[in-house]
């Protein structure tokens, strides 16, 4: 009767393990999780609307009068149920088939605001596990505020586009760091251990 008691906890730990280990950041993707993916975003499986919400941050530190900063990152697993969301006519065997075995990318998109004056190029650095990574592509654009078609308003900031191989992403927190030319700097962090 010891024996059985015992082996009880290692079990329960090992069974637990894998459950939060299925719900971290992984890539390559599998079969099960491409399925999971779809169902995600076709509305069939647990999550719904509120899923994608926890892949993006506001940065209130950086503003631009009521426009504040945001950063989103996108997985290959978010990019799977966003994929599946959009498409008519799309099975969870044409995402299986769409995206098992292909290489992906991990994307970060910056809508970083900035008070006036700030005329250089926004730093950004990724972090994990106090190291950098640097991203296999970067694109820069003004980001200029929400307007009507016969509104022009001024630049309010930039957007940046970080693209990185998938595989050079752990399931560690991610750190990004922003600094702006008029010495203000923010940063936020994504628990990848928590998100797919």
């Amino acid at each position: 009767m010891r024996i059985h008691t015992r082996l009880k906890l290692p079990l329960l730990l090992f069974v637990l393990a894998l459950a939060l280990s299925a719900r971290a950041y992984d890539y390559p993707l599998s079969s099960n999780a491409i399925r999971d993916a779809y169902l995600l975003g076709t509305g069939s499986g647990r999550g719904g609307v509120g899923f994608l919400a926890q892949y993006s941050h506001q940065i209130p530190k950086l503003r631009a009068g009521a426009y504040t900063s945001v950063v989103r990152i996108e997985t290959p697993y978010s990019q799977v149920a966003a994929h599946s969301a959009r498409k008519l006519n799309y099975s969870v065997d044409d995402a299986v088939k769409e995206f098992l075995g292909k290489p992906a990318l991990f994307r970060i998109y910056l809508d970083i605001c900035v008070s006036s004056g700030a005329e250089k190029p926004i730093k950004v650095e990724v972090l994990q596990n106090d190291k950098e990574i640097v991203p296999q592509s970067v694109e820069r654009s003004p980001y200029f505020a929400a307007q009507e078609s016969d509104t022009s308003l001024p630049r309010i900031g930039e957007h940046v586009e970080l693209d990185f191989k998938a595989g050079k992403i752990d399931s560690l927190p991610l750190l990004i760091e922003i600094d702006v030319s008029d010495g203000q700097h923010a940063e936020t962090k994504f628990d990848l251990a928590a998100l797919r």
